[in-house]
Order: structure tokens, then C-alpha cells, then sequence
């Protein structure tokens, strides 16, 4: 079946916004890109559970926000843009039944909530601000990099790369958010992204600066544990390198993170009694910054789109021991950061 993507990036250099892209899992190959809608600096986007709804984070003159479309007669089609910080986040995620949505700022350190009204008008509703510290050289100030929920989206789980802090927020019915709990990982790890176990009580954290995968326990009382650190690529090269993205498979079965500057995808089997990591494979992604990347709905293809060298790689997944094996990097999609599933 083919199966259509949102590729969302800088706009710096070649790319123009947000754009679609088909791909072809029987053939291995993907159609090309189709710009969906200008924008400046489209980093990240988010899709409704029944894709009807796409965001995409924007910057207009000296504001950042968030900018609205509804898939009308197959079309994306803007309903409506709000802003509520002076510079556009890097991270958005959807919660469907407030219909509010949260926006993660590196810069500001804040994250911010909008909500998208009956009239599928958006407003800024909330900013929560972060404060502190830690001992790396990107961590002077805080710096909010990611927010996302719980099963139930009752809870935001929040990373701070520039304090070492995942925070709990407890979501109230209006959407906006209350701190329920902190853990602090160690000094120097810089938690860019995470991604919640589907059955178990665990959420698996990257680390940007210390190129290391956490796993944290989610406690009785809803608070965090670590349980584990595994380092994600060569000692020796963790100074050179960022962590990036994190993935896992629908039957957390295996993990996959990705590194950026060394270039590399990361695979770690996943303990099905415990939940905890074991390193089985590091694959070359043949690009420059590989940041995001995605499993195909099939799961037989890693997906991976390079900031730098401007094309998606495409990979073969082995569904039974994980590994990745690259097939080709013909598909242009100039300085990609983020590709969603539609």
C-alpha cells in the first residue's frame, strides 16, 4: 500500500516549507515531493489521530508559532495561525480531546499550549517557563525539547536538554498544564526526545550530549526512576556527535536512535520481561545529520531523511532480529528535520 509522508525542515538553503511525499514499499522507492504550503522554518509537525489535522511550527517576522491545516477534498488547506513567543518552537505534539496542543521552545525554555477552538481557530492559551541549568557547554539556560503524552493523555512528559530535567505535567480538563514531578538524569546527558513503552510502564529517553538511551520507570505515584543507561555509539566518538531521534516498534521489540555528525542508526533489542536494552547493530545512514527518521507502517523500512545532504535514505528492517540493511538514497528532501506519517 502506499503510504504518504509530511516532511518538515529548516528553510534556510532549498527547502520552501512543508511538503507531502509518497513511498512505494513494494517498489522501495519514494515519488517526489510536493510543497504543501510555505512556510519559514516548519522544524516540526504534528498530525490529529484521524489525520484530518496537520500543524507545523512557523516564524513570522519576530513571533513563533503555530500554523493549522484541515485536509479539505484532498487538499491541505490553512484554517489558522497563532503566535505566543519570540521565536518558533522545535517540537509540537496533539492532544485530541482539548484539542490543545504543546510547543516545545528550545530558545525560550518555555512550553507553550495553544488550542484550536470550535471555529478551528488556534490561540496561545499558556506558557510554562523553565528555569536552571547544568554542567555542559549548551547548558547554560534551559532548553526545552520535547513534550509529549501518556496513552491516556492525561500526562505531558516533558525533556529540558539544558537542565537535565524530565518534568511531569499533569494535564487538566481545560488542556493546560500543572507540575506533578521532576527527575533529574545525570549532569552532561542533555534529553533531546523520548518515547513511551506501548505496554509496560517505561519511557526510553535520548540523551543529545552524552549519546546515551535512559530507561526510566514510571513509578506507582506516577513519578520517574531511571533503571537503565546504555551508550548509543563508541565512546570516542560521543564528544563529536548529538543524539537525535528515538523509535520503537509497535510490539517493543526493538529501539532505534540516531546520531547525528557521526551518522548513525542505532539498534538495541528490547528485554520483552524487563524492558531493558541490548546494542545489537550501528548502521552508517550514508548522509549528513540524519535527525529524524520513521518506521514505515509495515515495519519492514526505516526511513531516513538527512538535514545536510538534502535525500532519505531508505533502509530494510528484519522484522525478527531488528537489523537494518541500506537500499538507496535517491529521494531528494532538502534540509529535512522531521518526517510524519499521514
Amino acid at each position: 500500500m502506499i503510504q504518504n509522508f509530511i516532511l518538515g525542515g529548516y528553510t534556510k538553503r532549498l527547502n520552501k516549507g512543508i511538503s507531502s511525499i509518497y513511498f512505494n514499499p513494494d517498489k522501495q522507492i519514494f515519488s517526489d515531493s510536493k510543497l504543501i504550503a510555505i512556510l519559514d522554518g516548519p522544524t516540526y509537525v504534528a498530525l490529529s489521530k484521524d489525520k484530518s489535522l496537520l500543524f507545523a511550527i512557523h516564524k513570522e517576522d519576530d513571533k513563533g508559532g503555530i500554523v493549522a491545516f484541515r485536509f479539505i477534498e484532498g487538499n491541505w488547506k490553512e484554517i489558522s495561525r497563532a503566535f505566543g513567543s519570540k521565536v518558533p518552537g522545535c517540537h509540537v505534539s496533539f492532544k485530541e480531546t482539548t484539542r490543545t496542543l504543546y510547543v516545545s521552545n528550545y530558545h525560550e525554555g518555555a512550553v507553550d499550549v495553544y488550542q484550536l477552538d470550535d471555529a478551528d481557530q488556534l490561540h496561545h492559551i499558556q506558557s510554562v517557563k523553565h528555569e536552571g541549568s547544568s554542567v555542559h557547554e549548551n547548558q547554560k539556560s534551559s532548553h526545552v525539547h520535547f513534550a509529549d503524552m501518556n496513552n491516556e493523555q492525561t500526562k505531558l512528559y516533558v525533556c529540558d536538554l539544558g537542565t537535565d530535567i524530565i518534568t511531569t505535567y499533569q494535564i487538566d480538563e481545560q488542556g493546560k498544564l500543572t507540575v506533578s514531578s521532576e527527575l533529574k538524569l545525570e549532569a552532561g546527558t542533555g534529553p533531546r526526545h523520548l518515547v513511551l513503552h506501548p505496554a509496560k510502564p517505561l519511557i526510553y529517553v535520548i540523551g543529545e550530549l552524552n549519546s546515551t538511551t535512559t530507561v526510566l520507570n514510571i513509578e506507582n505515584d506516577g513519578s520517574l526512576s531511571v533503571k537503565q543507561t546504555v551508550i548509543n555509539i563508541p565512546e570516542e566518538k560521543v564528544e563529536e556527535s548529538a543524539g537525535a531521534a528515538i523509535r520503537l516498534t509497535s510490539d517493543a521489540s526493538f529501539l532505534y536512535t540516531s546520531s547525528r555528525f557521526h551518522n548513525v542508526i542505532t539498534v538495541f533489542s528490547v528485554n520483552k520481561d524487563n524492558g531493558e536494552l541490548t546494542k545489537i547493530q550501528e548502521i552508517d545512514t550514508i548522509g549528513q545529520i540524519p535527525r529524524d527518521f520513521i518506521l514505515d507502517s509495515t515495519e519492514k523500512f526505516v526511513l531516513v531523511p538527512h538535514q545536510d545532504s538534502d535525500y532519505i535514505s531508505i533502509f530494510s528492517r528484519n522484522s525478527a532480529t531488528g537489523e537494518l540493511k541500506f537500499l538507496n538514497n535517491e529521494t531528494k528532501a532538502p534540509e529535512c528535520v522531521c518526517i510524519a506519517s499521514t
